[in-house]
């Protein structure tokens, strides 16, 4: 059992809620990914705040996924990705947000299709982690009651999962809790788009489990999605739900129509982790290495079906042009046509050369990332904006 999953274990076991049947070691190694960490410090305090706020597909059938070496030997994207000597004409700059209240870990961890809304966490790494939402700059701590940011849309909605297995919506001010479908003991909500539609993940006794649609301005009603065996760790802006069936990728339409996604060639299985638009990324299994397996970065293009392995240790976003995010401990981000553009740090934390940087969220346009930087035994939130 992982860090993660002893933590989110000893959570769940531990909430003044009847006793869940849920085989919860399984439920987080196949359900909470926006966002595993590949660096060990990062895993270490970032994923002791941020708990349920990150996603990957259920069902992956108990593959480990160790943190993947800095240059994968299996890559079926074109070479020119992988490629740094071209960048487009973009200045960025790195800016510290502020932080309301006190504590050595503070992480950006999602922002809004737009860049004007970013959500993260603040606290001491003990599970004692406020959500913040931060609005063209300005900080709002959120109630207690909301704990593991996931998500925030354009309208600065915000939606996330409690320790307890009980998912939230903050909309207008306002905290309200997510109705859990009958017949299941929790749930695990990983995404939502502009018109409010949220989805996650049901889990029950047996480890069962089913894609869930819930709206934030009616978050006691839901739709299941799929059958029994579904999870949903995406939606984009026109409702298009995507994530898993059992061990493969699958994208549900507005209308309910299934859509298997393909595999990477002689790849068994493949899991989505975030979705923009006609683009998602997630991870596939590589080569085997002892008693584990390299998972490999992967991207999807809904229009034209392409899906390519990814020559990245580490992809965390996906914008609505196609952009994806690299995090290496100095960002990186790659364009579809393999152009790329390294985000550059802050002056005096280069000048450490301590620094590590971390990026969780961008925006659609990929003006805007967000993460954090470790300096000096702290995470210190911040954000890049770009411009042409």
């Amino acid at each position: 059992m992982t860090v993660d999953e002893q933590r989110i274990a000893t959570l769940l076991h531990s909430a003044s809620v009847p006793e869940p049947r849920v085989d919860v070691a399984r439920a987080i190694r196949d359900g909470r990914r926006r966002r595993r960490r590949r660096r060990t410090g990062v895993v270490a305090a970032v994923t002791a705040l941020a708990g349920l706020g990150v996603v990957g597909a259920v069902g992956l059938g108990g593959a480990a996924r160790p943190p993947a070496p800095d240059t994968p030997s299996v890559v079926a994207a074109p070479t020119a990705v992988a490629s740094t000597a071209t960048a487009p004409p973009v200045t960025c700059e790195a800016s510290w947000l502020p932080q309301p209240i006190g504590g050595p870990v503070a992480v950006a961890n999602g922002v809004d299709p737009t860049g004007r809304y970013i959500v993260g966490d603040i606290g001491t790494g003990n599970e004692d982690g406020r959500v913040v939402l931060w609005t063209d700059g300005k900080a709002t701590v959120l109630p207690a009651g909301a704990r593991h940011a996931a998500a925030v849309n354009a309208r600065g909605d915000v939606v996330g999962t409690g320790g307890n297995g009980i998912g939230w919506v903050y909309r207008a001010g306002k905290l309200r809790f997510l109705a859990i479908p009958p017949g299941y003991e929790a749930v695990l909500v990983y995404a939502l788009n502009g018109r409010g539609d949220i989805v996650g993940t049901a889990r029950g006794a047996r480890d069962s489990h089913q894609a869930v649609l819930w709206s934030a301005d009616r978050p006691q009603e839901y739709r299941l999605v799929g059958r029994p065996g579904s999870a949903a760790t995406a939606i984009t802006e026109d409702g298009s739900v995507v994530g898993a069936m059992g061990d493969l990728p699958y994208r549900w339409t507005p209308e309910g129509t299934a859509i298997a996604l393909a595999v990477p060639s002689g790849v068994p299985y493949a899991s989505v982790e975030a979705a923009r638009g006609e683009w998602a990324v997630g991870m596939a299994p590589g080569e085997r290495q002892g008693g584990s397996v390299r998972m490999l970065p992967v991207r999807w293009n809904f229009t034209t079906g392409v899906v390519s392995l990814m020559p990245f240790p580490s992809i965390t976003g996906v914008a609505g042009s196609g952009e994806v995010l690299v995090d290496d401990g100095a960002p990186l981000l790659v364009a579809p046509d393999g152009t790329s553009r390294r985000l550059p740090g802050r002056a005096e934390v280069r000048a450490t050369e301590a620094g590590t940087y971390s990026a969780h969220g961008i925006s659609d346009d990929a003006m805007t990332v967000v993460g954090a930087v470790h300096e000096k035994e702290a995470y210190r939130p911040l954000v890049w904006r770009c411009h042409r």
